[in-house]
Order: C-alpha cells, then sequence, then structure tokens
C-alpha cells in the first residue's frame, strides 16, 4: 500500500503541473492578444487624427482661399495705383485681425511688392526661395498655391534668406491672376505653423507619435513630435497612395511577428498636401502595461495562487482541510472587507455584493442581486462618462475613476472605484469585478482646502500666520507686494522685520493684552517696507486654537491704506478749500465765522466781515476768455490774503464773490484802513498772458453785533452793503446801516409781488413814437413796459427790471412783451398801409437762453405777420459775449426782415468791430449824450461824430430823449436822424397812438 501510494503523488504532480502550465500559457496567450489590440486600437486611432487633421487643415486652407480670392478680385477692379494699392493693404489688414493664422500678406507684380502689411513701406521679397512656382497646384481649389516651409516670422526681403536660427517657421500661400493689363500679380500670405501646432498638441498623442504636413513630393511643411528617424517611412508609402489613387493608406512595418511602427496617411482632397502619422511602437508595451496593470496584477497573483497551491497539493495533500479554512477566512475577509466589492456577469448584473456595500450604500444584497448598479446612479454623473467607462471595460482593460451616487435615502455620495474584467479561456468576460471605497468626506475635505487655497492666493488683503512663537510660517502673494519681502525672506522670522520705529514698546504691549483678552486686534499701524519706505496699514490679528484649545499662533491680515489716506486728506481739502484758489470754500468760511463769532462773545470784541464782488469780472471772462478769469482769481486771491493778519480768514464764496472775516478787532476803526488796502490792490492792472486786465471790487462791511446776531444774518447784511456800494459807482466799500436793512427788505417785497404780476395781469404797455428829423412822419414806436400795482402804484422799470433780470422772471416777462408788441404789430399792420415798425426791448438773459428768433417765428407765424413789421432792440452788453448761439440767433432774426437795433449805443464797453460782425441795422444814442447838447460843444461834437459814423456804416440812427427845440435844431444840422423824446411825444397807451395816426392820416389827405 504504501507504495502505490508513493506513487500517485508524481502523476497527481504531473498532472496539477501541467495544468499550471496550461493555465499559464493561456494567460500569457490572452496578454499578447490583449498587447497587440492594444497596438491595432493605437494605429486605428493614429488613422483617425491624421482625418481629423487633413480636416482642420482643408477647413484653414478653405477660409484663407476664400480671402486671398476676394482680396484678387478688388485687386483686379482697379488701376494699382497708390490708392488702390493702400485699399488692398487695408483689406489685408482687416483679413489679419480676424485669421490669427497668418501672419503677413503680400501684393507681387512681377517681382515688385505692390502691398505688404508688415510695413507702409513695401520691399521686394525673395520670391526665388519661397517655392510657388514650383508647387503642385490642385484642380479642385480656386487656385491656392502652397509653398516651401521657411524659417523667420515675415518674408525674407529680396537678396536675403531666412534666418535658419529662428524659432518662428511660416508657410507662404499664395494665388495668382492677372492685371487688366495682363501683367502676373500674385498675393502671397504667410501661413503660421504654431495654429495647427497646437491643435495638434491638443490630441491624445504619444510623446514618440511624429505627425508630418508635406507636400506630394514629400517635403516637409510641418513636423511634430520626434524629428529624424520616422520620416524615412512617409515617402515610400506617400508614392505608394499617390500611385493607387487612394484617399488614405495605413500600413504596419514589423520585424518578424513584433511591430515596430504604424505610418497613417491621408490626402487632402481640394489642395496638394498629406497629412502623416507614424506611430512608433517602442513604448506600446509599456503603455500597454500601465493600461493593463491592474489585470496582470490580478493574474500575477492568479498564477502566484495556482503555483502555490499547486505545490501546497503536491507537497503536503494533508493540509488540503487547512487550505480549505483558508479560503473560508479568504471568503470572511471579502466579505467584512472595508472596501466595497461587486461582481456583475457580463450585462452588469449584480451577483455578489459583501458586507460595506450594504453599509454605505443602505441596500441589502436581496435587493441589489439580480439588478444592475444603476439602482445607485444619481444622475450627478454624465451619461459620456458611463459610456467610456463601459468602452474600457468591454476592450478589456480595467477603468479607474469617480462616481457621484445615490443611497438608499436619497442621499449623495462619493466613491472610488477601480472595475475590472474576467476573461475566461475562451477570451471571453465572464464578470466584472468592482472595488469602491467612499471618498465623501475626502471630496469634502479637497474642496474646503481648495477654497482656502484659494482665498489665501487671490486675497486683496495681505495674510501672514505665525505660530506661537510668533515665527512666520506662511505668507500669501499680497503680503509680498504690498511688504516687498518674498516669502523666503521672512518664514522663520518674527513680524518685527516689518517695523518702522513709529510706534513705542507699550503700543506693541497692548495690542498683546487686547488678543490675550478677546483673542483679536484691528487698527492702524505704521510699517516699513523692505526698501525702507514707512506706509500705514489697517492691521487685523486673530489668535488660532489647536482642538486642545491651546495657542497654536496667529493670524494677520492688513491691507495698504496709503492711497486711503490720501484720498481722504484730500476729500477733506475739497470739501473746505476751494479748488482754485486755495481759500477757504463757503462751508469752511461759514465755520470759521462761527468760530470768530463765539471768539468775540467770550472776548467781548467784535468781528468784522467783509464781503468782496469783483467789477468787470465777467467783461475779462468774456474778452480773454475763462483761463484768464481763472488767473485773474488767483491773483486776487493772492493780493487780498496780502492785505490782511494771518489771523484773519479770507474765502471765495463762488464766482468772482470773496469774504474776509477779521476777528477780535479792539478798534472798528481798523477795518477802514483794511478796506482801502484791497480796493488799492484789487484795482492794479493783471498781465494775464499777453493781455492786461483792469478790474475793481465793491465791499459790503458788516460789524458783529452791531449789525447782526448770527452768522446768517452778519453775512446777509454784508452783502447788502456790497450791492450799495455798487450802486454809488464801484470801486468803493459801504458798511451796513438800517436804511440798507429797509432797502433789503423793501428789494425782498417788491421781488416777491413781481412773481405775482404777471399772473395778476398787472403789466401792461406803452408805445412812444420814433419820428423822422422833420417830425412829419412816425417811422417806428418803441414798446415800453410798465406795472400798475394795485397798491404801490405805478412802479417805475428802473426799480423791477433789474430784479426780473436777477431772476427767471425775465424769460416770461419777455416772452409776454414779445406776444403783446406782436399783437399790436398786427393791428397796425390791418389799420394802415404803410404802418410803422414796432420796437421792443428783449434782454441779453433771453438771448442766452437761445429760444428769441424760435418765439419770434412762432409770433409771426400765428399772426401772419411779416418780420418787417418788428424792430428788436438789444445792448451792448450782448455783443460783448461773443458767442456762437446769440450770432446765430440775430442772424435768423435779420433773415425774417427784421432790424436788428443796439440801444444806448456809446454808454457801454463794446468795440467798433462789433458793428461788423453782428448784423445790426440802427444804433439808438443815448439820452445821456443829449440833456447837455446844446452847452456842451464836446457832446455835440460826439453826437456829430456818431451820427456821421452810423451814416458811413448804412446804419439807421434813432437819438433819444430829445425835449427841446435847440436840441431837434442842432440834431438837424449834424444829418437826419430819427428823433424820440418829449418834445415830439410821451408814451402812449396803444389806442391813443392809433388815434395820433388816424388823426395825422386825415390831416395828410385833407392836405
Amino acid at each position: 500500500m504504501r507504495n502505490s501510494n508513493q506513487k500517485k503523488p508524481p502523476s497527481f504532480a504531473r498532472w496539477v503541473y501541467g495544468g499550471v502550465l496550461a493555465t499559464t500559457l493561456l494567460f500569457v496567450t490572452v496578454l499578447w492578444f490583449s498587447f497587440m489590440q492594444s497596438i491595432e486600437e493605437r494605429s486605428e486611432r493614429s488613422a483617425l487624427y491624421a482625418r481629423m487633421i487633413e480636416g482642420m487643415v482643408t477647413r484653414t486652407l478653405e477660409g484663407l482661399e476664400v480671402s486671398l480670392v476676394s482680396l484678387s478680385d478688388d485687386l483686379i477692379d482697379g488701376d494699382l495705383r497708390p490708392g488702390h494699392t493702400q485699399r488692398i493693404r487695408d483689406k489685408a489688414l482687416k483679413i489679419l485681425k480676424f485669421a490669427p493664422q497668418l501672419r503677413q500678406i503680400v501684393v507681387v507684380k512681377g517681382d515688385k511688392t505692390l502691398a505688404d502689411t508688415h510695413t507702409d513701406s513695401p520691399y521686394n521679397i525673395n520670391l526665388n526661395i519661397l517655392g510657388l512656382d514650383r508647387s503642385v497646384r490642385s484642380s479642385y481649389s480656386l487656385g491656392l498655391i502652397v509653398g516651401n516651409s521657411l524659417k523667420g516670422r515675415f518674408l525674407p526681403p529680396e537678396g536675403t534668406f531666412p534666418d535658419e536660427a529662428s524659432l518662428r517657421e511660416l508657410i507662404p500661400i499664395a494665388i495668382e491672376t492677372r492685371s487688366p493689363q495682363g501683367e502676373r500679380l500674385l498675393i502671397i500670405a504667410t501661413f503660421n505653423p504654431s495654429y495647427l501646432t497646437r491643435y495638434i498638441g491638443d490630441l491624445e498623442l504619444e510623446k514618440s507619435d511624429s505627425v508630418y504636413l508635406t507636400d506630394v513630393d514629400g517635403n516637409v511643411l510641418l513636423q511634430q513630435g520626434l524629428f529624424g528617424p520616422n520620416r524615412q517611412y512617409v515617402i515610400p508609402h506617400l508614392k505608394a497612395i499617390l500611385s493607387e489613387g487612394a484617399d488614405e493608406h495605413r500600413i504596419n512595418n514589423s520585424f518578424g511577428a513584433i511591430p515596430l511602427n504604424t505610418t497613417a496617411i491621408r490626402l487632402l482632397t481640394k489642395y496638394p498636401l498629406t497629412v502623416a502619422i507614424v506611430v512608433d511602437h517602442k513604448d506600446s508595451f509599456s503603455l500597454w502595461l500601465q493600461q493593463k496593470h491592474s489585470l496582470l496584477l490580478i493574474l500575477l497573483v492568479a498564477v502566484l495562487i495556482l503555483i502555490g497551491g499547486a505545490l501546497f497539493v503536491v507537497r503536503n495533500g494533508r493540509r488540503a482541510i487547512e487550505m480549505k479554512a483558508e479560503v473560508a477566512l479568504l471568503s470572511e475577509v471579502v466579505e467584512h472587507s472595508p472596501t466595497v466589492i461587486v461582481i456583475t456577469n457580463p450585462d452588469g448584473v449584480i451577483e455578489y455584493v459583501n458586507e460595506c456595500f450594504e453599509t454605505v450604500t443602505g441596500y441589502h444584497k436581496h435587493e441589489v442581486i439580480g439588478r444592475t448598479p444603476r439602482v445607485l446612479k444619481s444622475g450627478e454623473t454624465s451619461d459620456i462618462e458611463y459610456i467610456n467607462m463601459w468602452k474600457t471595460l468591454t476592450a478589456g482593460q480595467t477603468w479607474q475613476g469617480e462616481f457621484h451616487n445615490k443611497h438608499k435615502d436619497g442621499s449623495l455620495y462619493w466613491e472610488r472605484s477601480s472595475i475590472g474584467p474576467l476573461i475566461n479561456e475562451a477570451g471571453e468576460i465572464t464578470h466584472y469585478i468592482a472595488l469602491k471605497q467612499p471618498i465623501t468626506a475626502e471630496k469634502k475635505a479637497q474642496e474646503k482646502l481648495r477654497l482656502a487655497s484659494a482665498v489665501f492666493s487671490v486675497a486683496a488683503e495681505a495674510i501672514m500666520v505665525t505660530d506661537a512663537q510668533n515665527r512666520i510660517q506662511m505668507v500669501n502673494e499680497s503680503f509680498e507686494q504690498i511688504t516687498g519681502y518674498s516669502e523666503a525672506e521672512v518664514l522663520g522670522k518674527t513680524p518685527a522685520i516689518l517695523k518702522s520705529g513709529h510706534h513705542t514698546p507699550d503700543f506693541y504691549q497692548a495690542i498683546y493684552l487686547k488678543l490675550e483678552e478677546s483673542r483679536t486686534w484691528e487698527g492702524e499701524v505704521w510699517n516699513q517696507r523692505k526698501n525702507g519706505e514707512v506706509y500705514p496699514q489697517w492691521l487685523t490679528i486673530s489668535s488660532r486654537f489647536n482642538p486642545a484649545g491651546e495657542l497654536e499662533g496667529y493670524v494677520a491680515l492688513f491691507s495698504d491704506i496709503t492711497q486711503r489716506k490720501h484720498d481722504e486728506a484730500i476729500i477733506i481739502h475739497q470739501a473746505n478749500y476751494d479748488t482754485l484758489t486755495g481759500l477757504c470754500n463757503r462751508h469752511l468760511f461759514e465755520d470759521r465765522l462761527k468760530q470768530a463769532l463765539a471768539l468775540s462773545d467770550r472776548s467781548q470784541t467784535k468781528t468784522a466781515l467783509l464781503f468782496i464782488d469783483l467789477d468787470r469780472f465777467k467783461y475779462v471772462n468774456d474778452t480773454f476768455g475763462h483761463f484768464a478769469g481763472d488767473q485773474l482769481l488767483k491773483e486776487v486771491a493772492e493780493r487780498i490774503t496780502s492785505c490782511i493778519r494771518k489771523s484773519d480768514t479770507v474765502a471765495r464764496l463762488g464766482g468772482d464773490e470773496f469774504a474776509v472775516v477779521i476777528p477780535e478787532l479792539a478798534r472798528v476803526s481798523a477795518i477802514e484802513g483794511i478796506a482801502q488796502k484791497i480796493l488799492q490792490s484789487l484795482v492794479k492792472p493783471y498781465r494775464l498772458g499777453k493781455n492786461e486786465a483792469y478790474i475793481s471790487c465793491s465791499i459790503g462791511i458788516a460789524i458783529y453785533p452791531d449789525n447782526g446776531s448770527d452768522s446768517e444774518r452778519l453775512l446777509l447784511n454784508a452783502d447788502n452793503a456790497m450791492y450799495k456800494a455798487k450802486q454809488r459807482g464801484r470801486n468803493t466799500r459801504e458798511y451796513f446801516n438800517q436804511q440798507l436793512n429797509e432797502d433789503s427788505k423793501r428789494r425782498s417785497l417788491l421781488e416777491q409781488d413781481l412773481y405775482k404780476a404777471l399772473e395778476r395781469d398787472q403789466f401792461y404797455l406803452l408805445y412812444q413814437p420814433i419820428w423822422s428829423v422833420d417830425g412829419s412822419r412816425i417811422e417806428s414806436v418803441e414798446a415800453l413796459i410798465r406795472w400798475q400795482h394795485p397798491t404801490r402804484g405805478m412802479v417805475s422799470p428802473n426799480d423791477f427790471i433789474p430784479i426780473a433780470e436777477e431772476s427767471v422772471l425775465i424769460h416770461s416777462i419777455g416772452k409776454w412783451v414779445i406776444q403783446e408788441a406782436c399783437r399790436f404789430a398786427r393791428q397796425l399792420s390791418d389799420s394802415y398801409a404803410n404802418a410803422p415798425k414796432v420796437s421792443m426791448n428783449i434782454s441779453s438773459s433771453q438771448f442766452r437762453r437761445g429760444n428769441v428768433a424760435a418765439q419770434l417765428t412762432d409770433e409771426l407765424t400765428a399772426l401772419k405777420l411779416k418780420g418787417s413789421a418788428l424792430v428788436v432792440e438789444i445792448t451792448e452788453s450782448i455783443l460783448l459775449l461773443d458767442e456762437q448761439k446769440i450770432f446765430q440767433q440775430l442772424e435768423s432774426i435779420v433773415s425774417m426782415g427784421t432790424d436788428i437795433a443796439v440801444d444806448d449805443f456809446g454808454t457801454g464797453y463794446s468795440s467798433l468791430s462789433y458793428l461788423k460782425k453782428y448784423p445790426v441795422q440802427r444804433l439808438k444814442i443815448d439820452k445821456s449824450f443829449i440833456d447837455d447838447l446844446e452847452s456842451n460843444q464836446d457832446t455835440q461834437s460826439l453826437v456829430s461824430g456818431m451820427i456821421s459814423l452810423a451814416d458811413s456804416l448804412s446804419l439807421k440812427t434813432v437819438v433819444e430823449g430829445v425835449e427841446t427845440q435847440g436840441q431837434l435844431d442842432l440834431l438837424k444840422q449834424f444829418g437826419s436822424p430819427m428823433i424820440q423824446g418829449y418834445l415830439l411825444a410821451r408814451p402812449m397807451t396803444g389806442d391813443m397812438l392809433l388815434t395820433l395816426l388816424k388823426n395825422r392820416t386825415t390831416t395828410a389827405v385833407e392836405k
């Protein structure tokens, strides 16, 4: 029995060893076929990429061809002169703007370059080396020619060659055409190969793969990947595909059964170019190992288990029971493994899950066995990922990735999976094994870490992290930008490296005490940059603790507030000081004035307020421009400041108004000296560029507490005193008194009544005739406004017109005057064939608004009245404005047939040049020249000169204020002016004027 038993084990061993060997050979065969399948997939992918690159190149060249053909059409439609070639260049520049794959476009006639987008002064290029004449042309395209690949960024000039050391490359592409004279024209564009290189680089090519773009002769235009050896496989295969007439070709080069490389060639349909991809299989084995490492590991483990098991069975059959126990133990390990294990059949139906699966998913085994893993789908993982996974698995490869799955209770969780196929001896997939590990917590931690890192990196504030000993552990980029220190320079050091020396040790001690109390501190600190610059920063420090509650260190956040403090200073200055003169503005002035009044109350002294308004400043602005006006205001500010004490305050209240506060006056008489000093200083000449200007000022003076108990009343009273100084002739000072207060109140009440006068129909017009010098004919009548107040009686225009002009009322009143005057002119035209014109006064404020011509047009149209029935009287001040808007209005008025008359001529500041510039037809000599006409020889000469001047300019003259026969007789000697005055007729109502005209007409008929 022993001998027979001793012979059985060797025979059994042979069977076991044979089985192990066969299994190993089967594994090796499966792996060999898997390896060959991997090579075939890589070869097929190269053919696919060749078609993709061919399509990309074809589409790109089609777009370029259309652009060059369009440029060719425009080229042959012109005469090739500089203007035409410039337009061609402009269009080429637009093509370059929308074609990033192009660098340069040139147009060549013969050997001469006509246009070049690279330069405004085109140079002849070296055509001989471009290879355009030797290029094969396709009959399918519109004539696109592809030349040789060159080094450099732009086409080489004539007589030069490409820079072989250049990192740039270009491919010349051209369109050939003929000019109307039959001359050969060539449009050449330089194609940027890097445009295709980037596209090829985005493809999933291996490092050992080579991509070639060649012409049909095999000349390489573009090469990507390995250089040199692989190109030898392209040319023979290219000749083969051309001889066969095929579009593509793929061939393997092998050494026996071992593949060396695969060459895939694809011809471009429309262009004489080819795309070739050479796949070098030297690294295919390593790539295959990377793809199949899990499967190989499983097979290796399986082989080792088989061998170990065979050895175990053969050498010690008695350990079979122990082996069974070990298998049971392994089963228990799998069942109770902390890793989720799922086994499915080839259709993906679950056949086994372990206990960890139940714990992670919430499903019991009986609920999922017989179902597919789709029961866990959450919808968060895209279908494309599942499709790619099954492609990998059905190809016999192991797939690794992440799933966003759903628990039985509906909650979502992340898991990392490794799924591999089990393949039987026949090469069929029998099962899939999935090993899964929940990573939800890991995902959340990674996301928090990513967000924290992103915030730390991009934070605008500097962040500094220290340990418990206050040594710097970490800083962000903002810290480096603000302090100038790099992270390497400050790691391990304390924040003391940033100290500026501006703070005492007590300051820092207080910070640490605050951190101990409340674990945070915030405030402003002055620190020093690496370059020594001291700057302010807003600093926030927080203590950080470990889970045990022990101090771990500090986190400091700070920002550079230099600009903010600068802006605050600017804002404070702008809020309190005038930007032009640098003086106190109204806001700071009011504060200084209140302080001065309070100081006067404490010291029992007086405070003086001087309100200063410049005389004729508007004239300077209008004559020399606003820039000159600003210069003058600056110098005025300096002169006033030089006239007062350092303790006094000078302010610019706005425009050309200034104020001076003089506190703690021991003697009121001292004000007089200051006022006179200011008057004398401001009257001196001002040099404004090349011009010289002269102004003066009017000063109103109010004393606290005599002339007001608060700052508002004191300012108002000083303002009233200033207006009194204006009325006294300007360039003087005036003290506030009770009479001024009463005048101010009366003026205020009059203004209030004026607002109601128009709506209550309290205005009416009188008409004063303007006669011919012999008194035989009324040439025109002047409309004069009057105000009949119900309690005040007749209010003089001299009282209410200035108030109306200072407010917006002048526009409403002026419009009413235009309407009433036009109605009366219509009435005169209806009554008399040669009716006198109606003359109306229009203020400069109405012209500034810009609607005078429009108002007249509306009235003339509504009343069907001719413009020749009216005369518009303006003052000389309007001519001084020199504004285009006013000039246009006057032109429009004259175009209606209406005359323009300059009222009060000779009393203003206008120059005679304005009489030529503006469309004026009449001059009205002011009454002030007529009052002493009989007794003053100089006045007679002046009036005679003005009438002669008007005659020489073909202007009509009206003399106002003629009240005596002697005045009229003298005027007759000077010429034939028109006469207006009480001697011939006073202002009268419209009815009285109609009666006067009727009586004169009757008298004339009787004669």
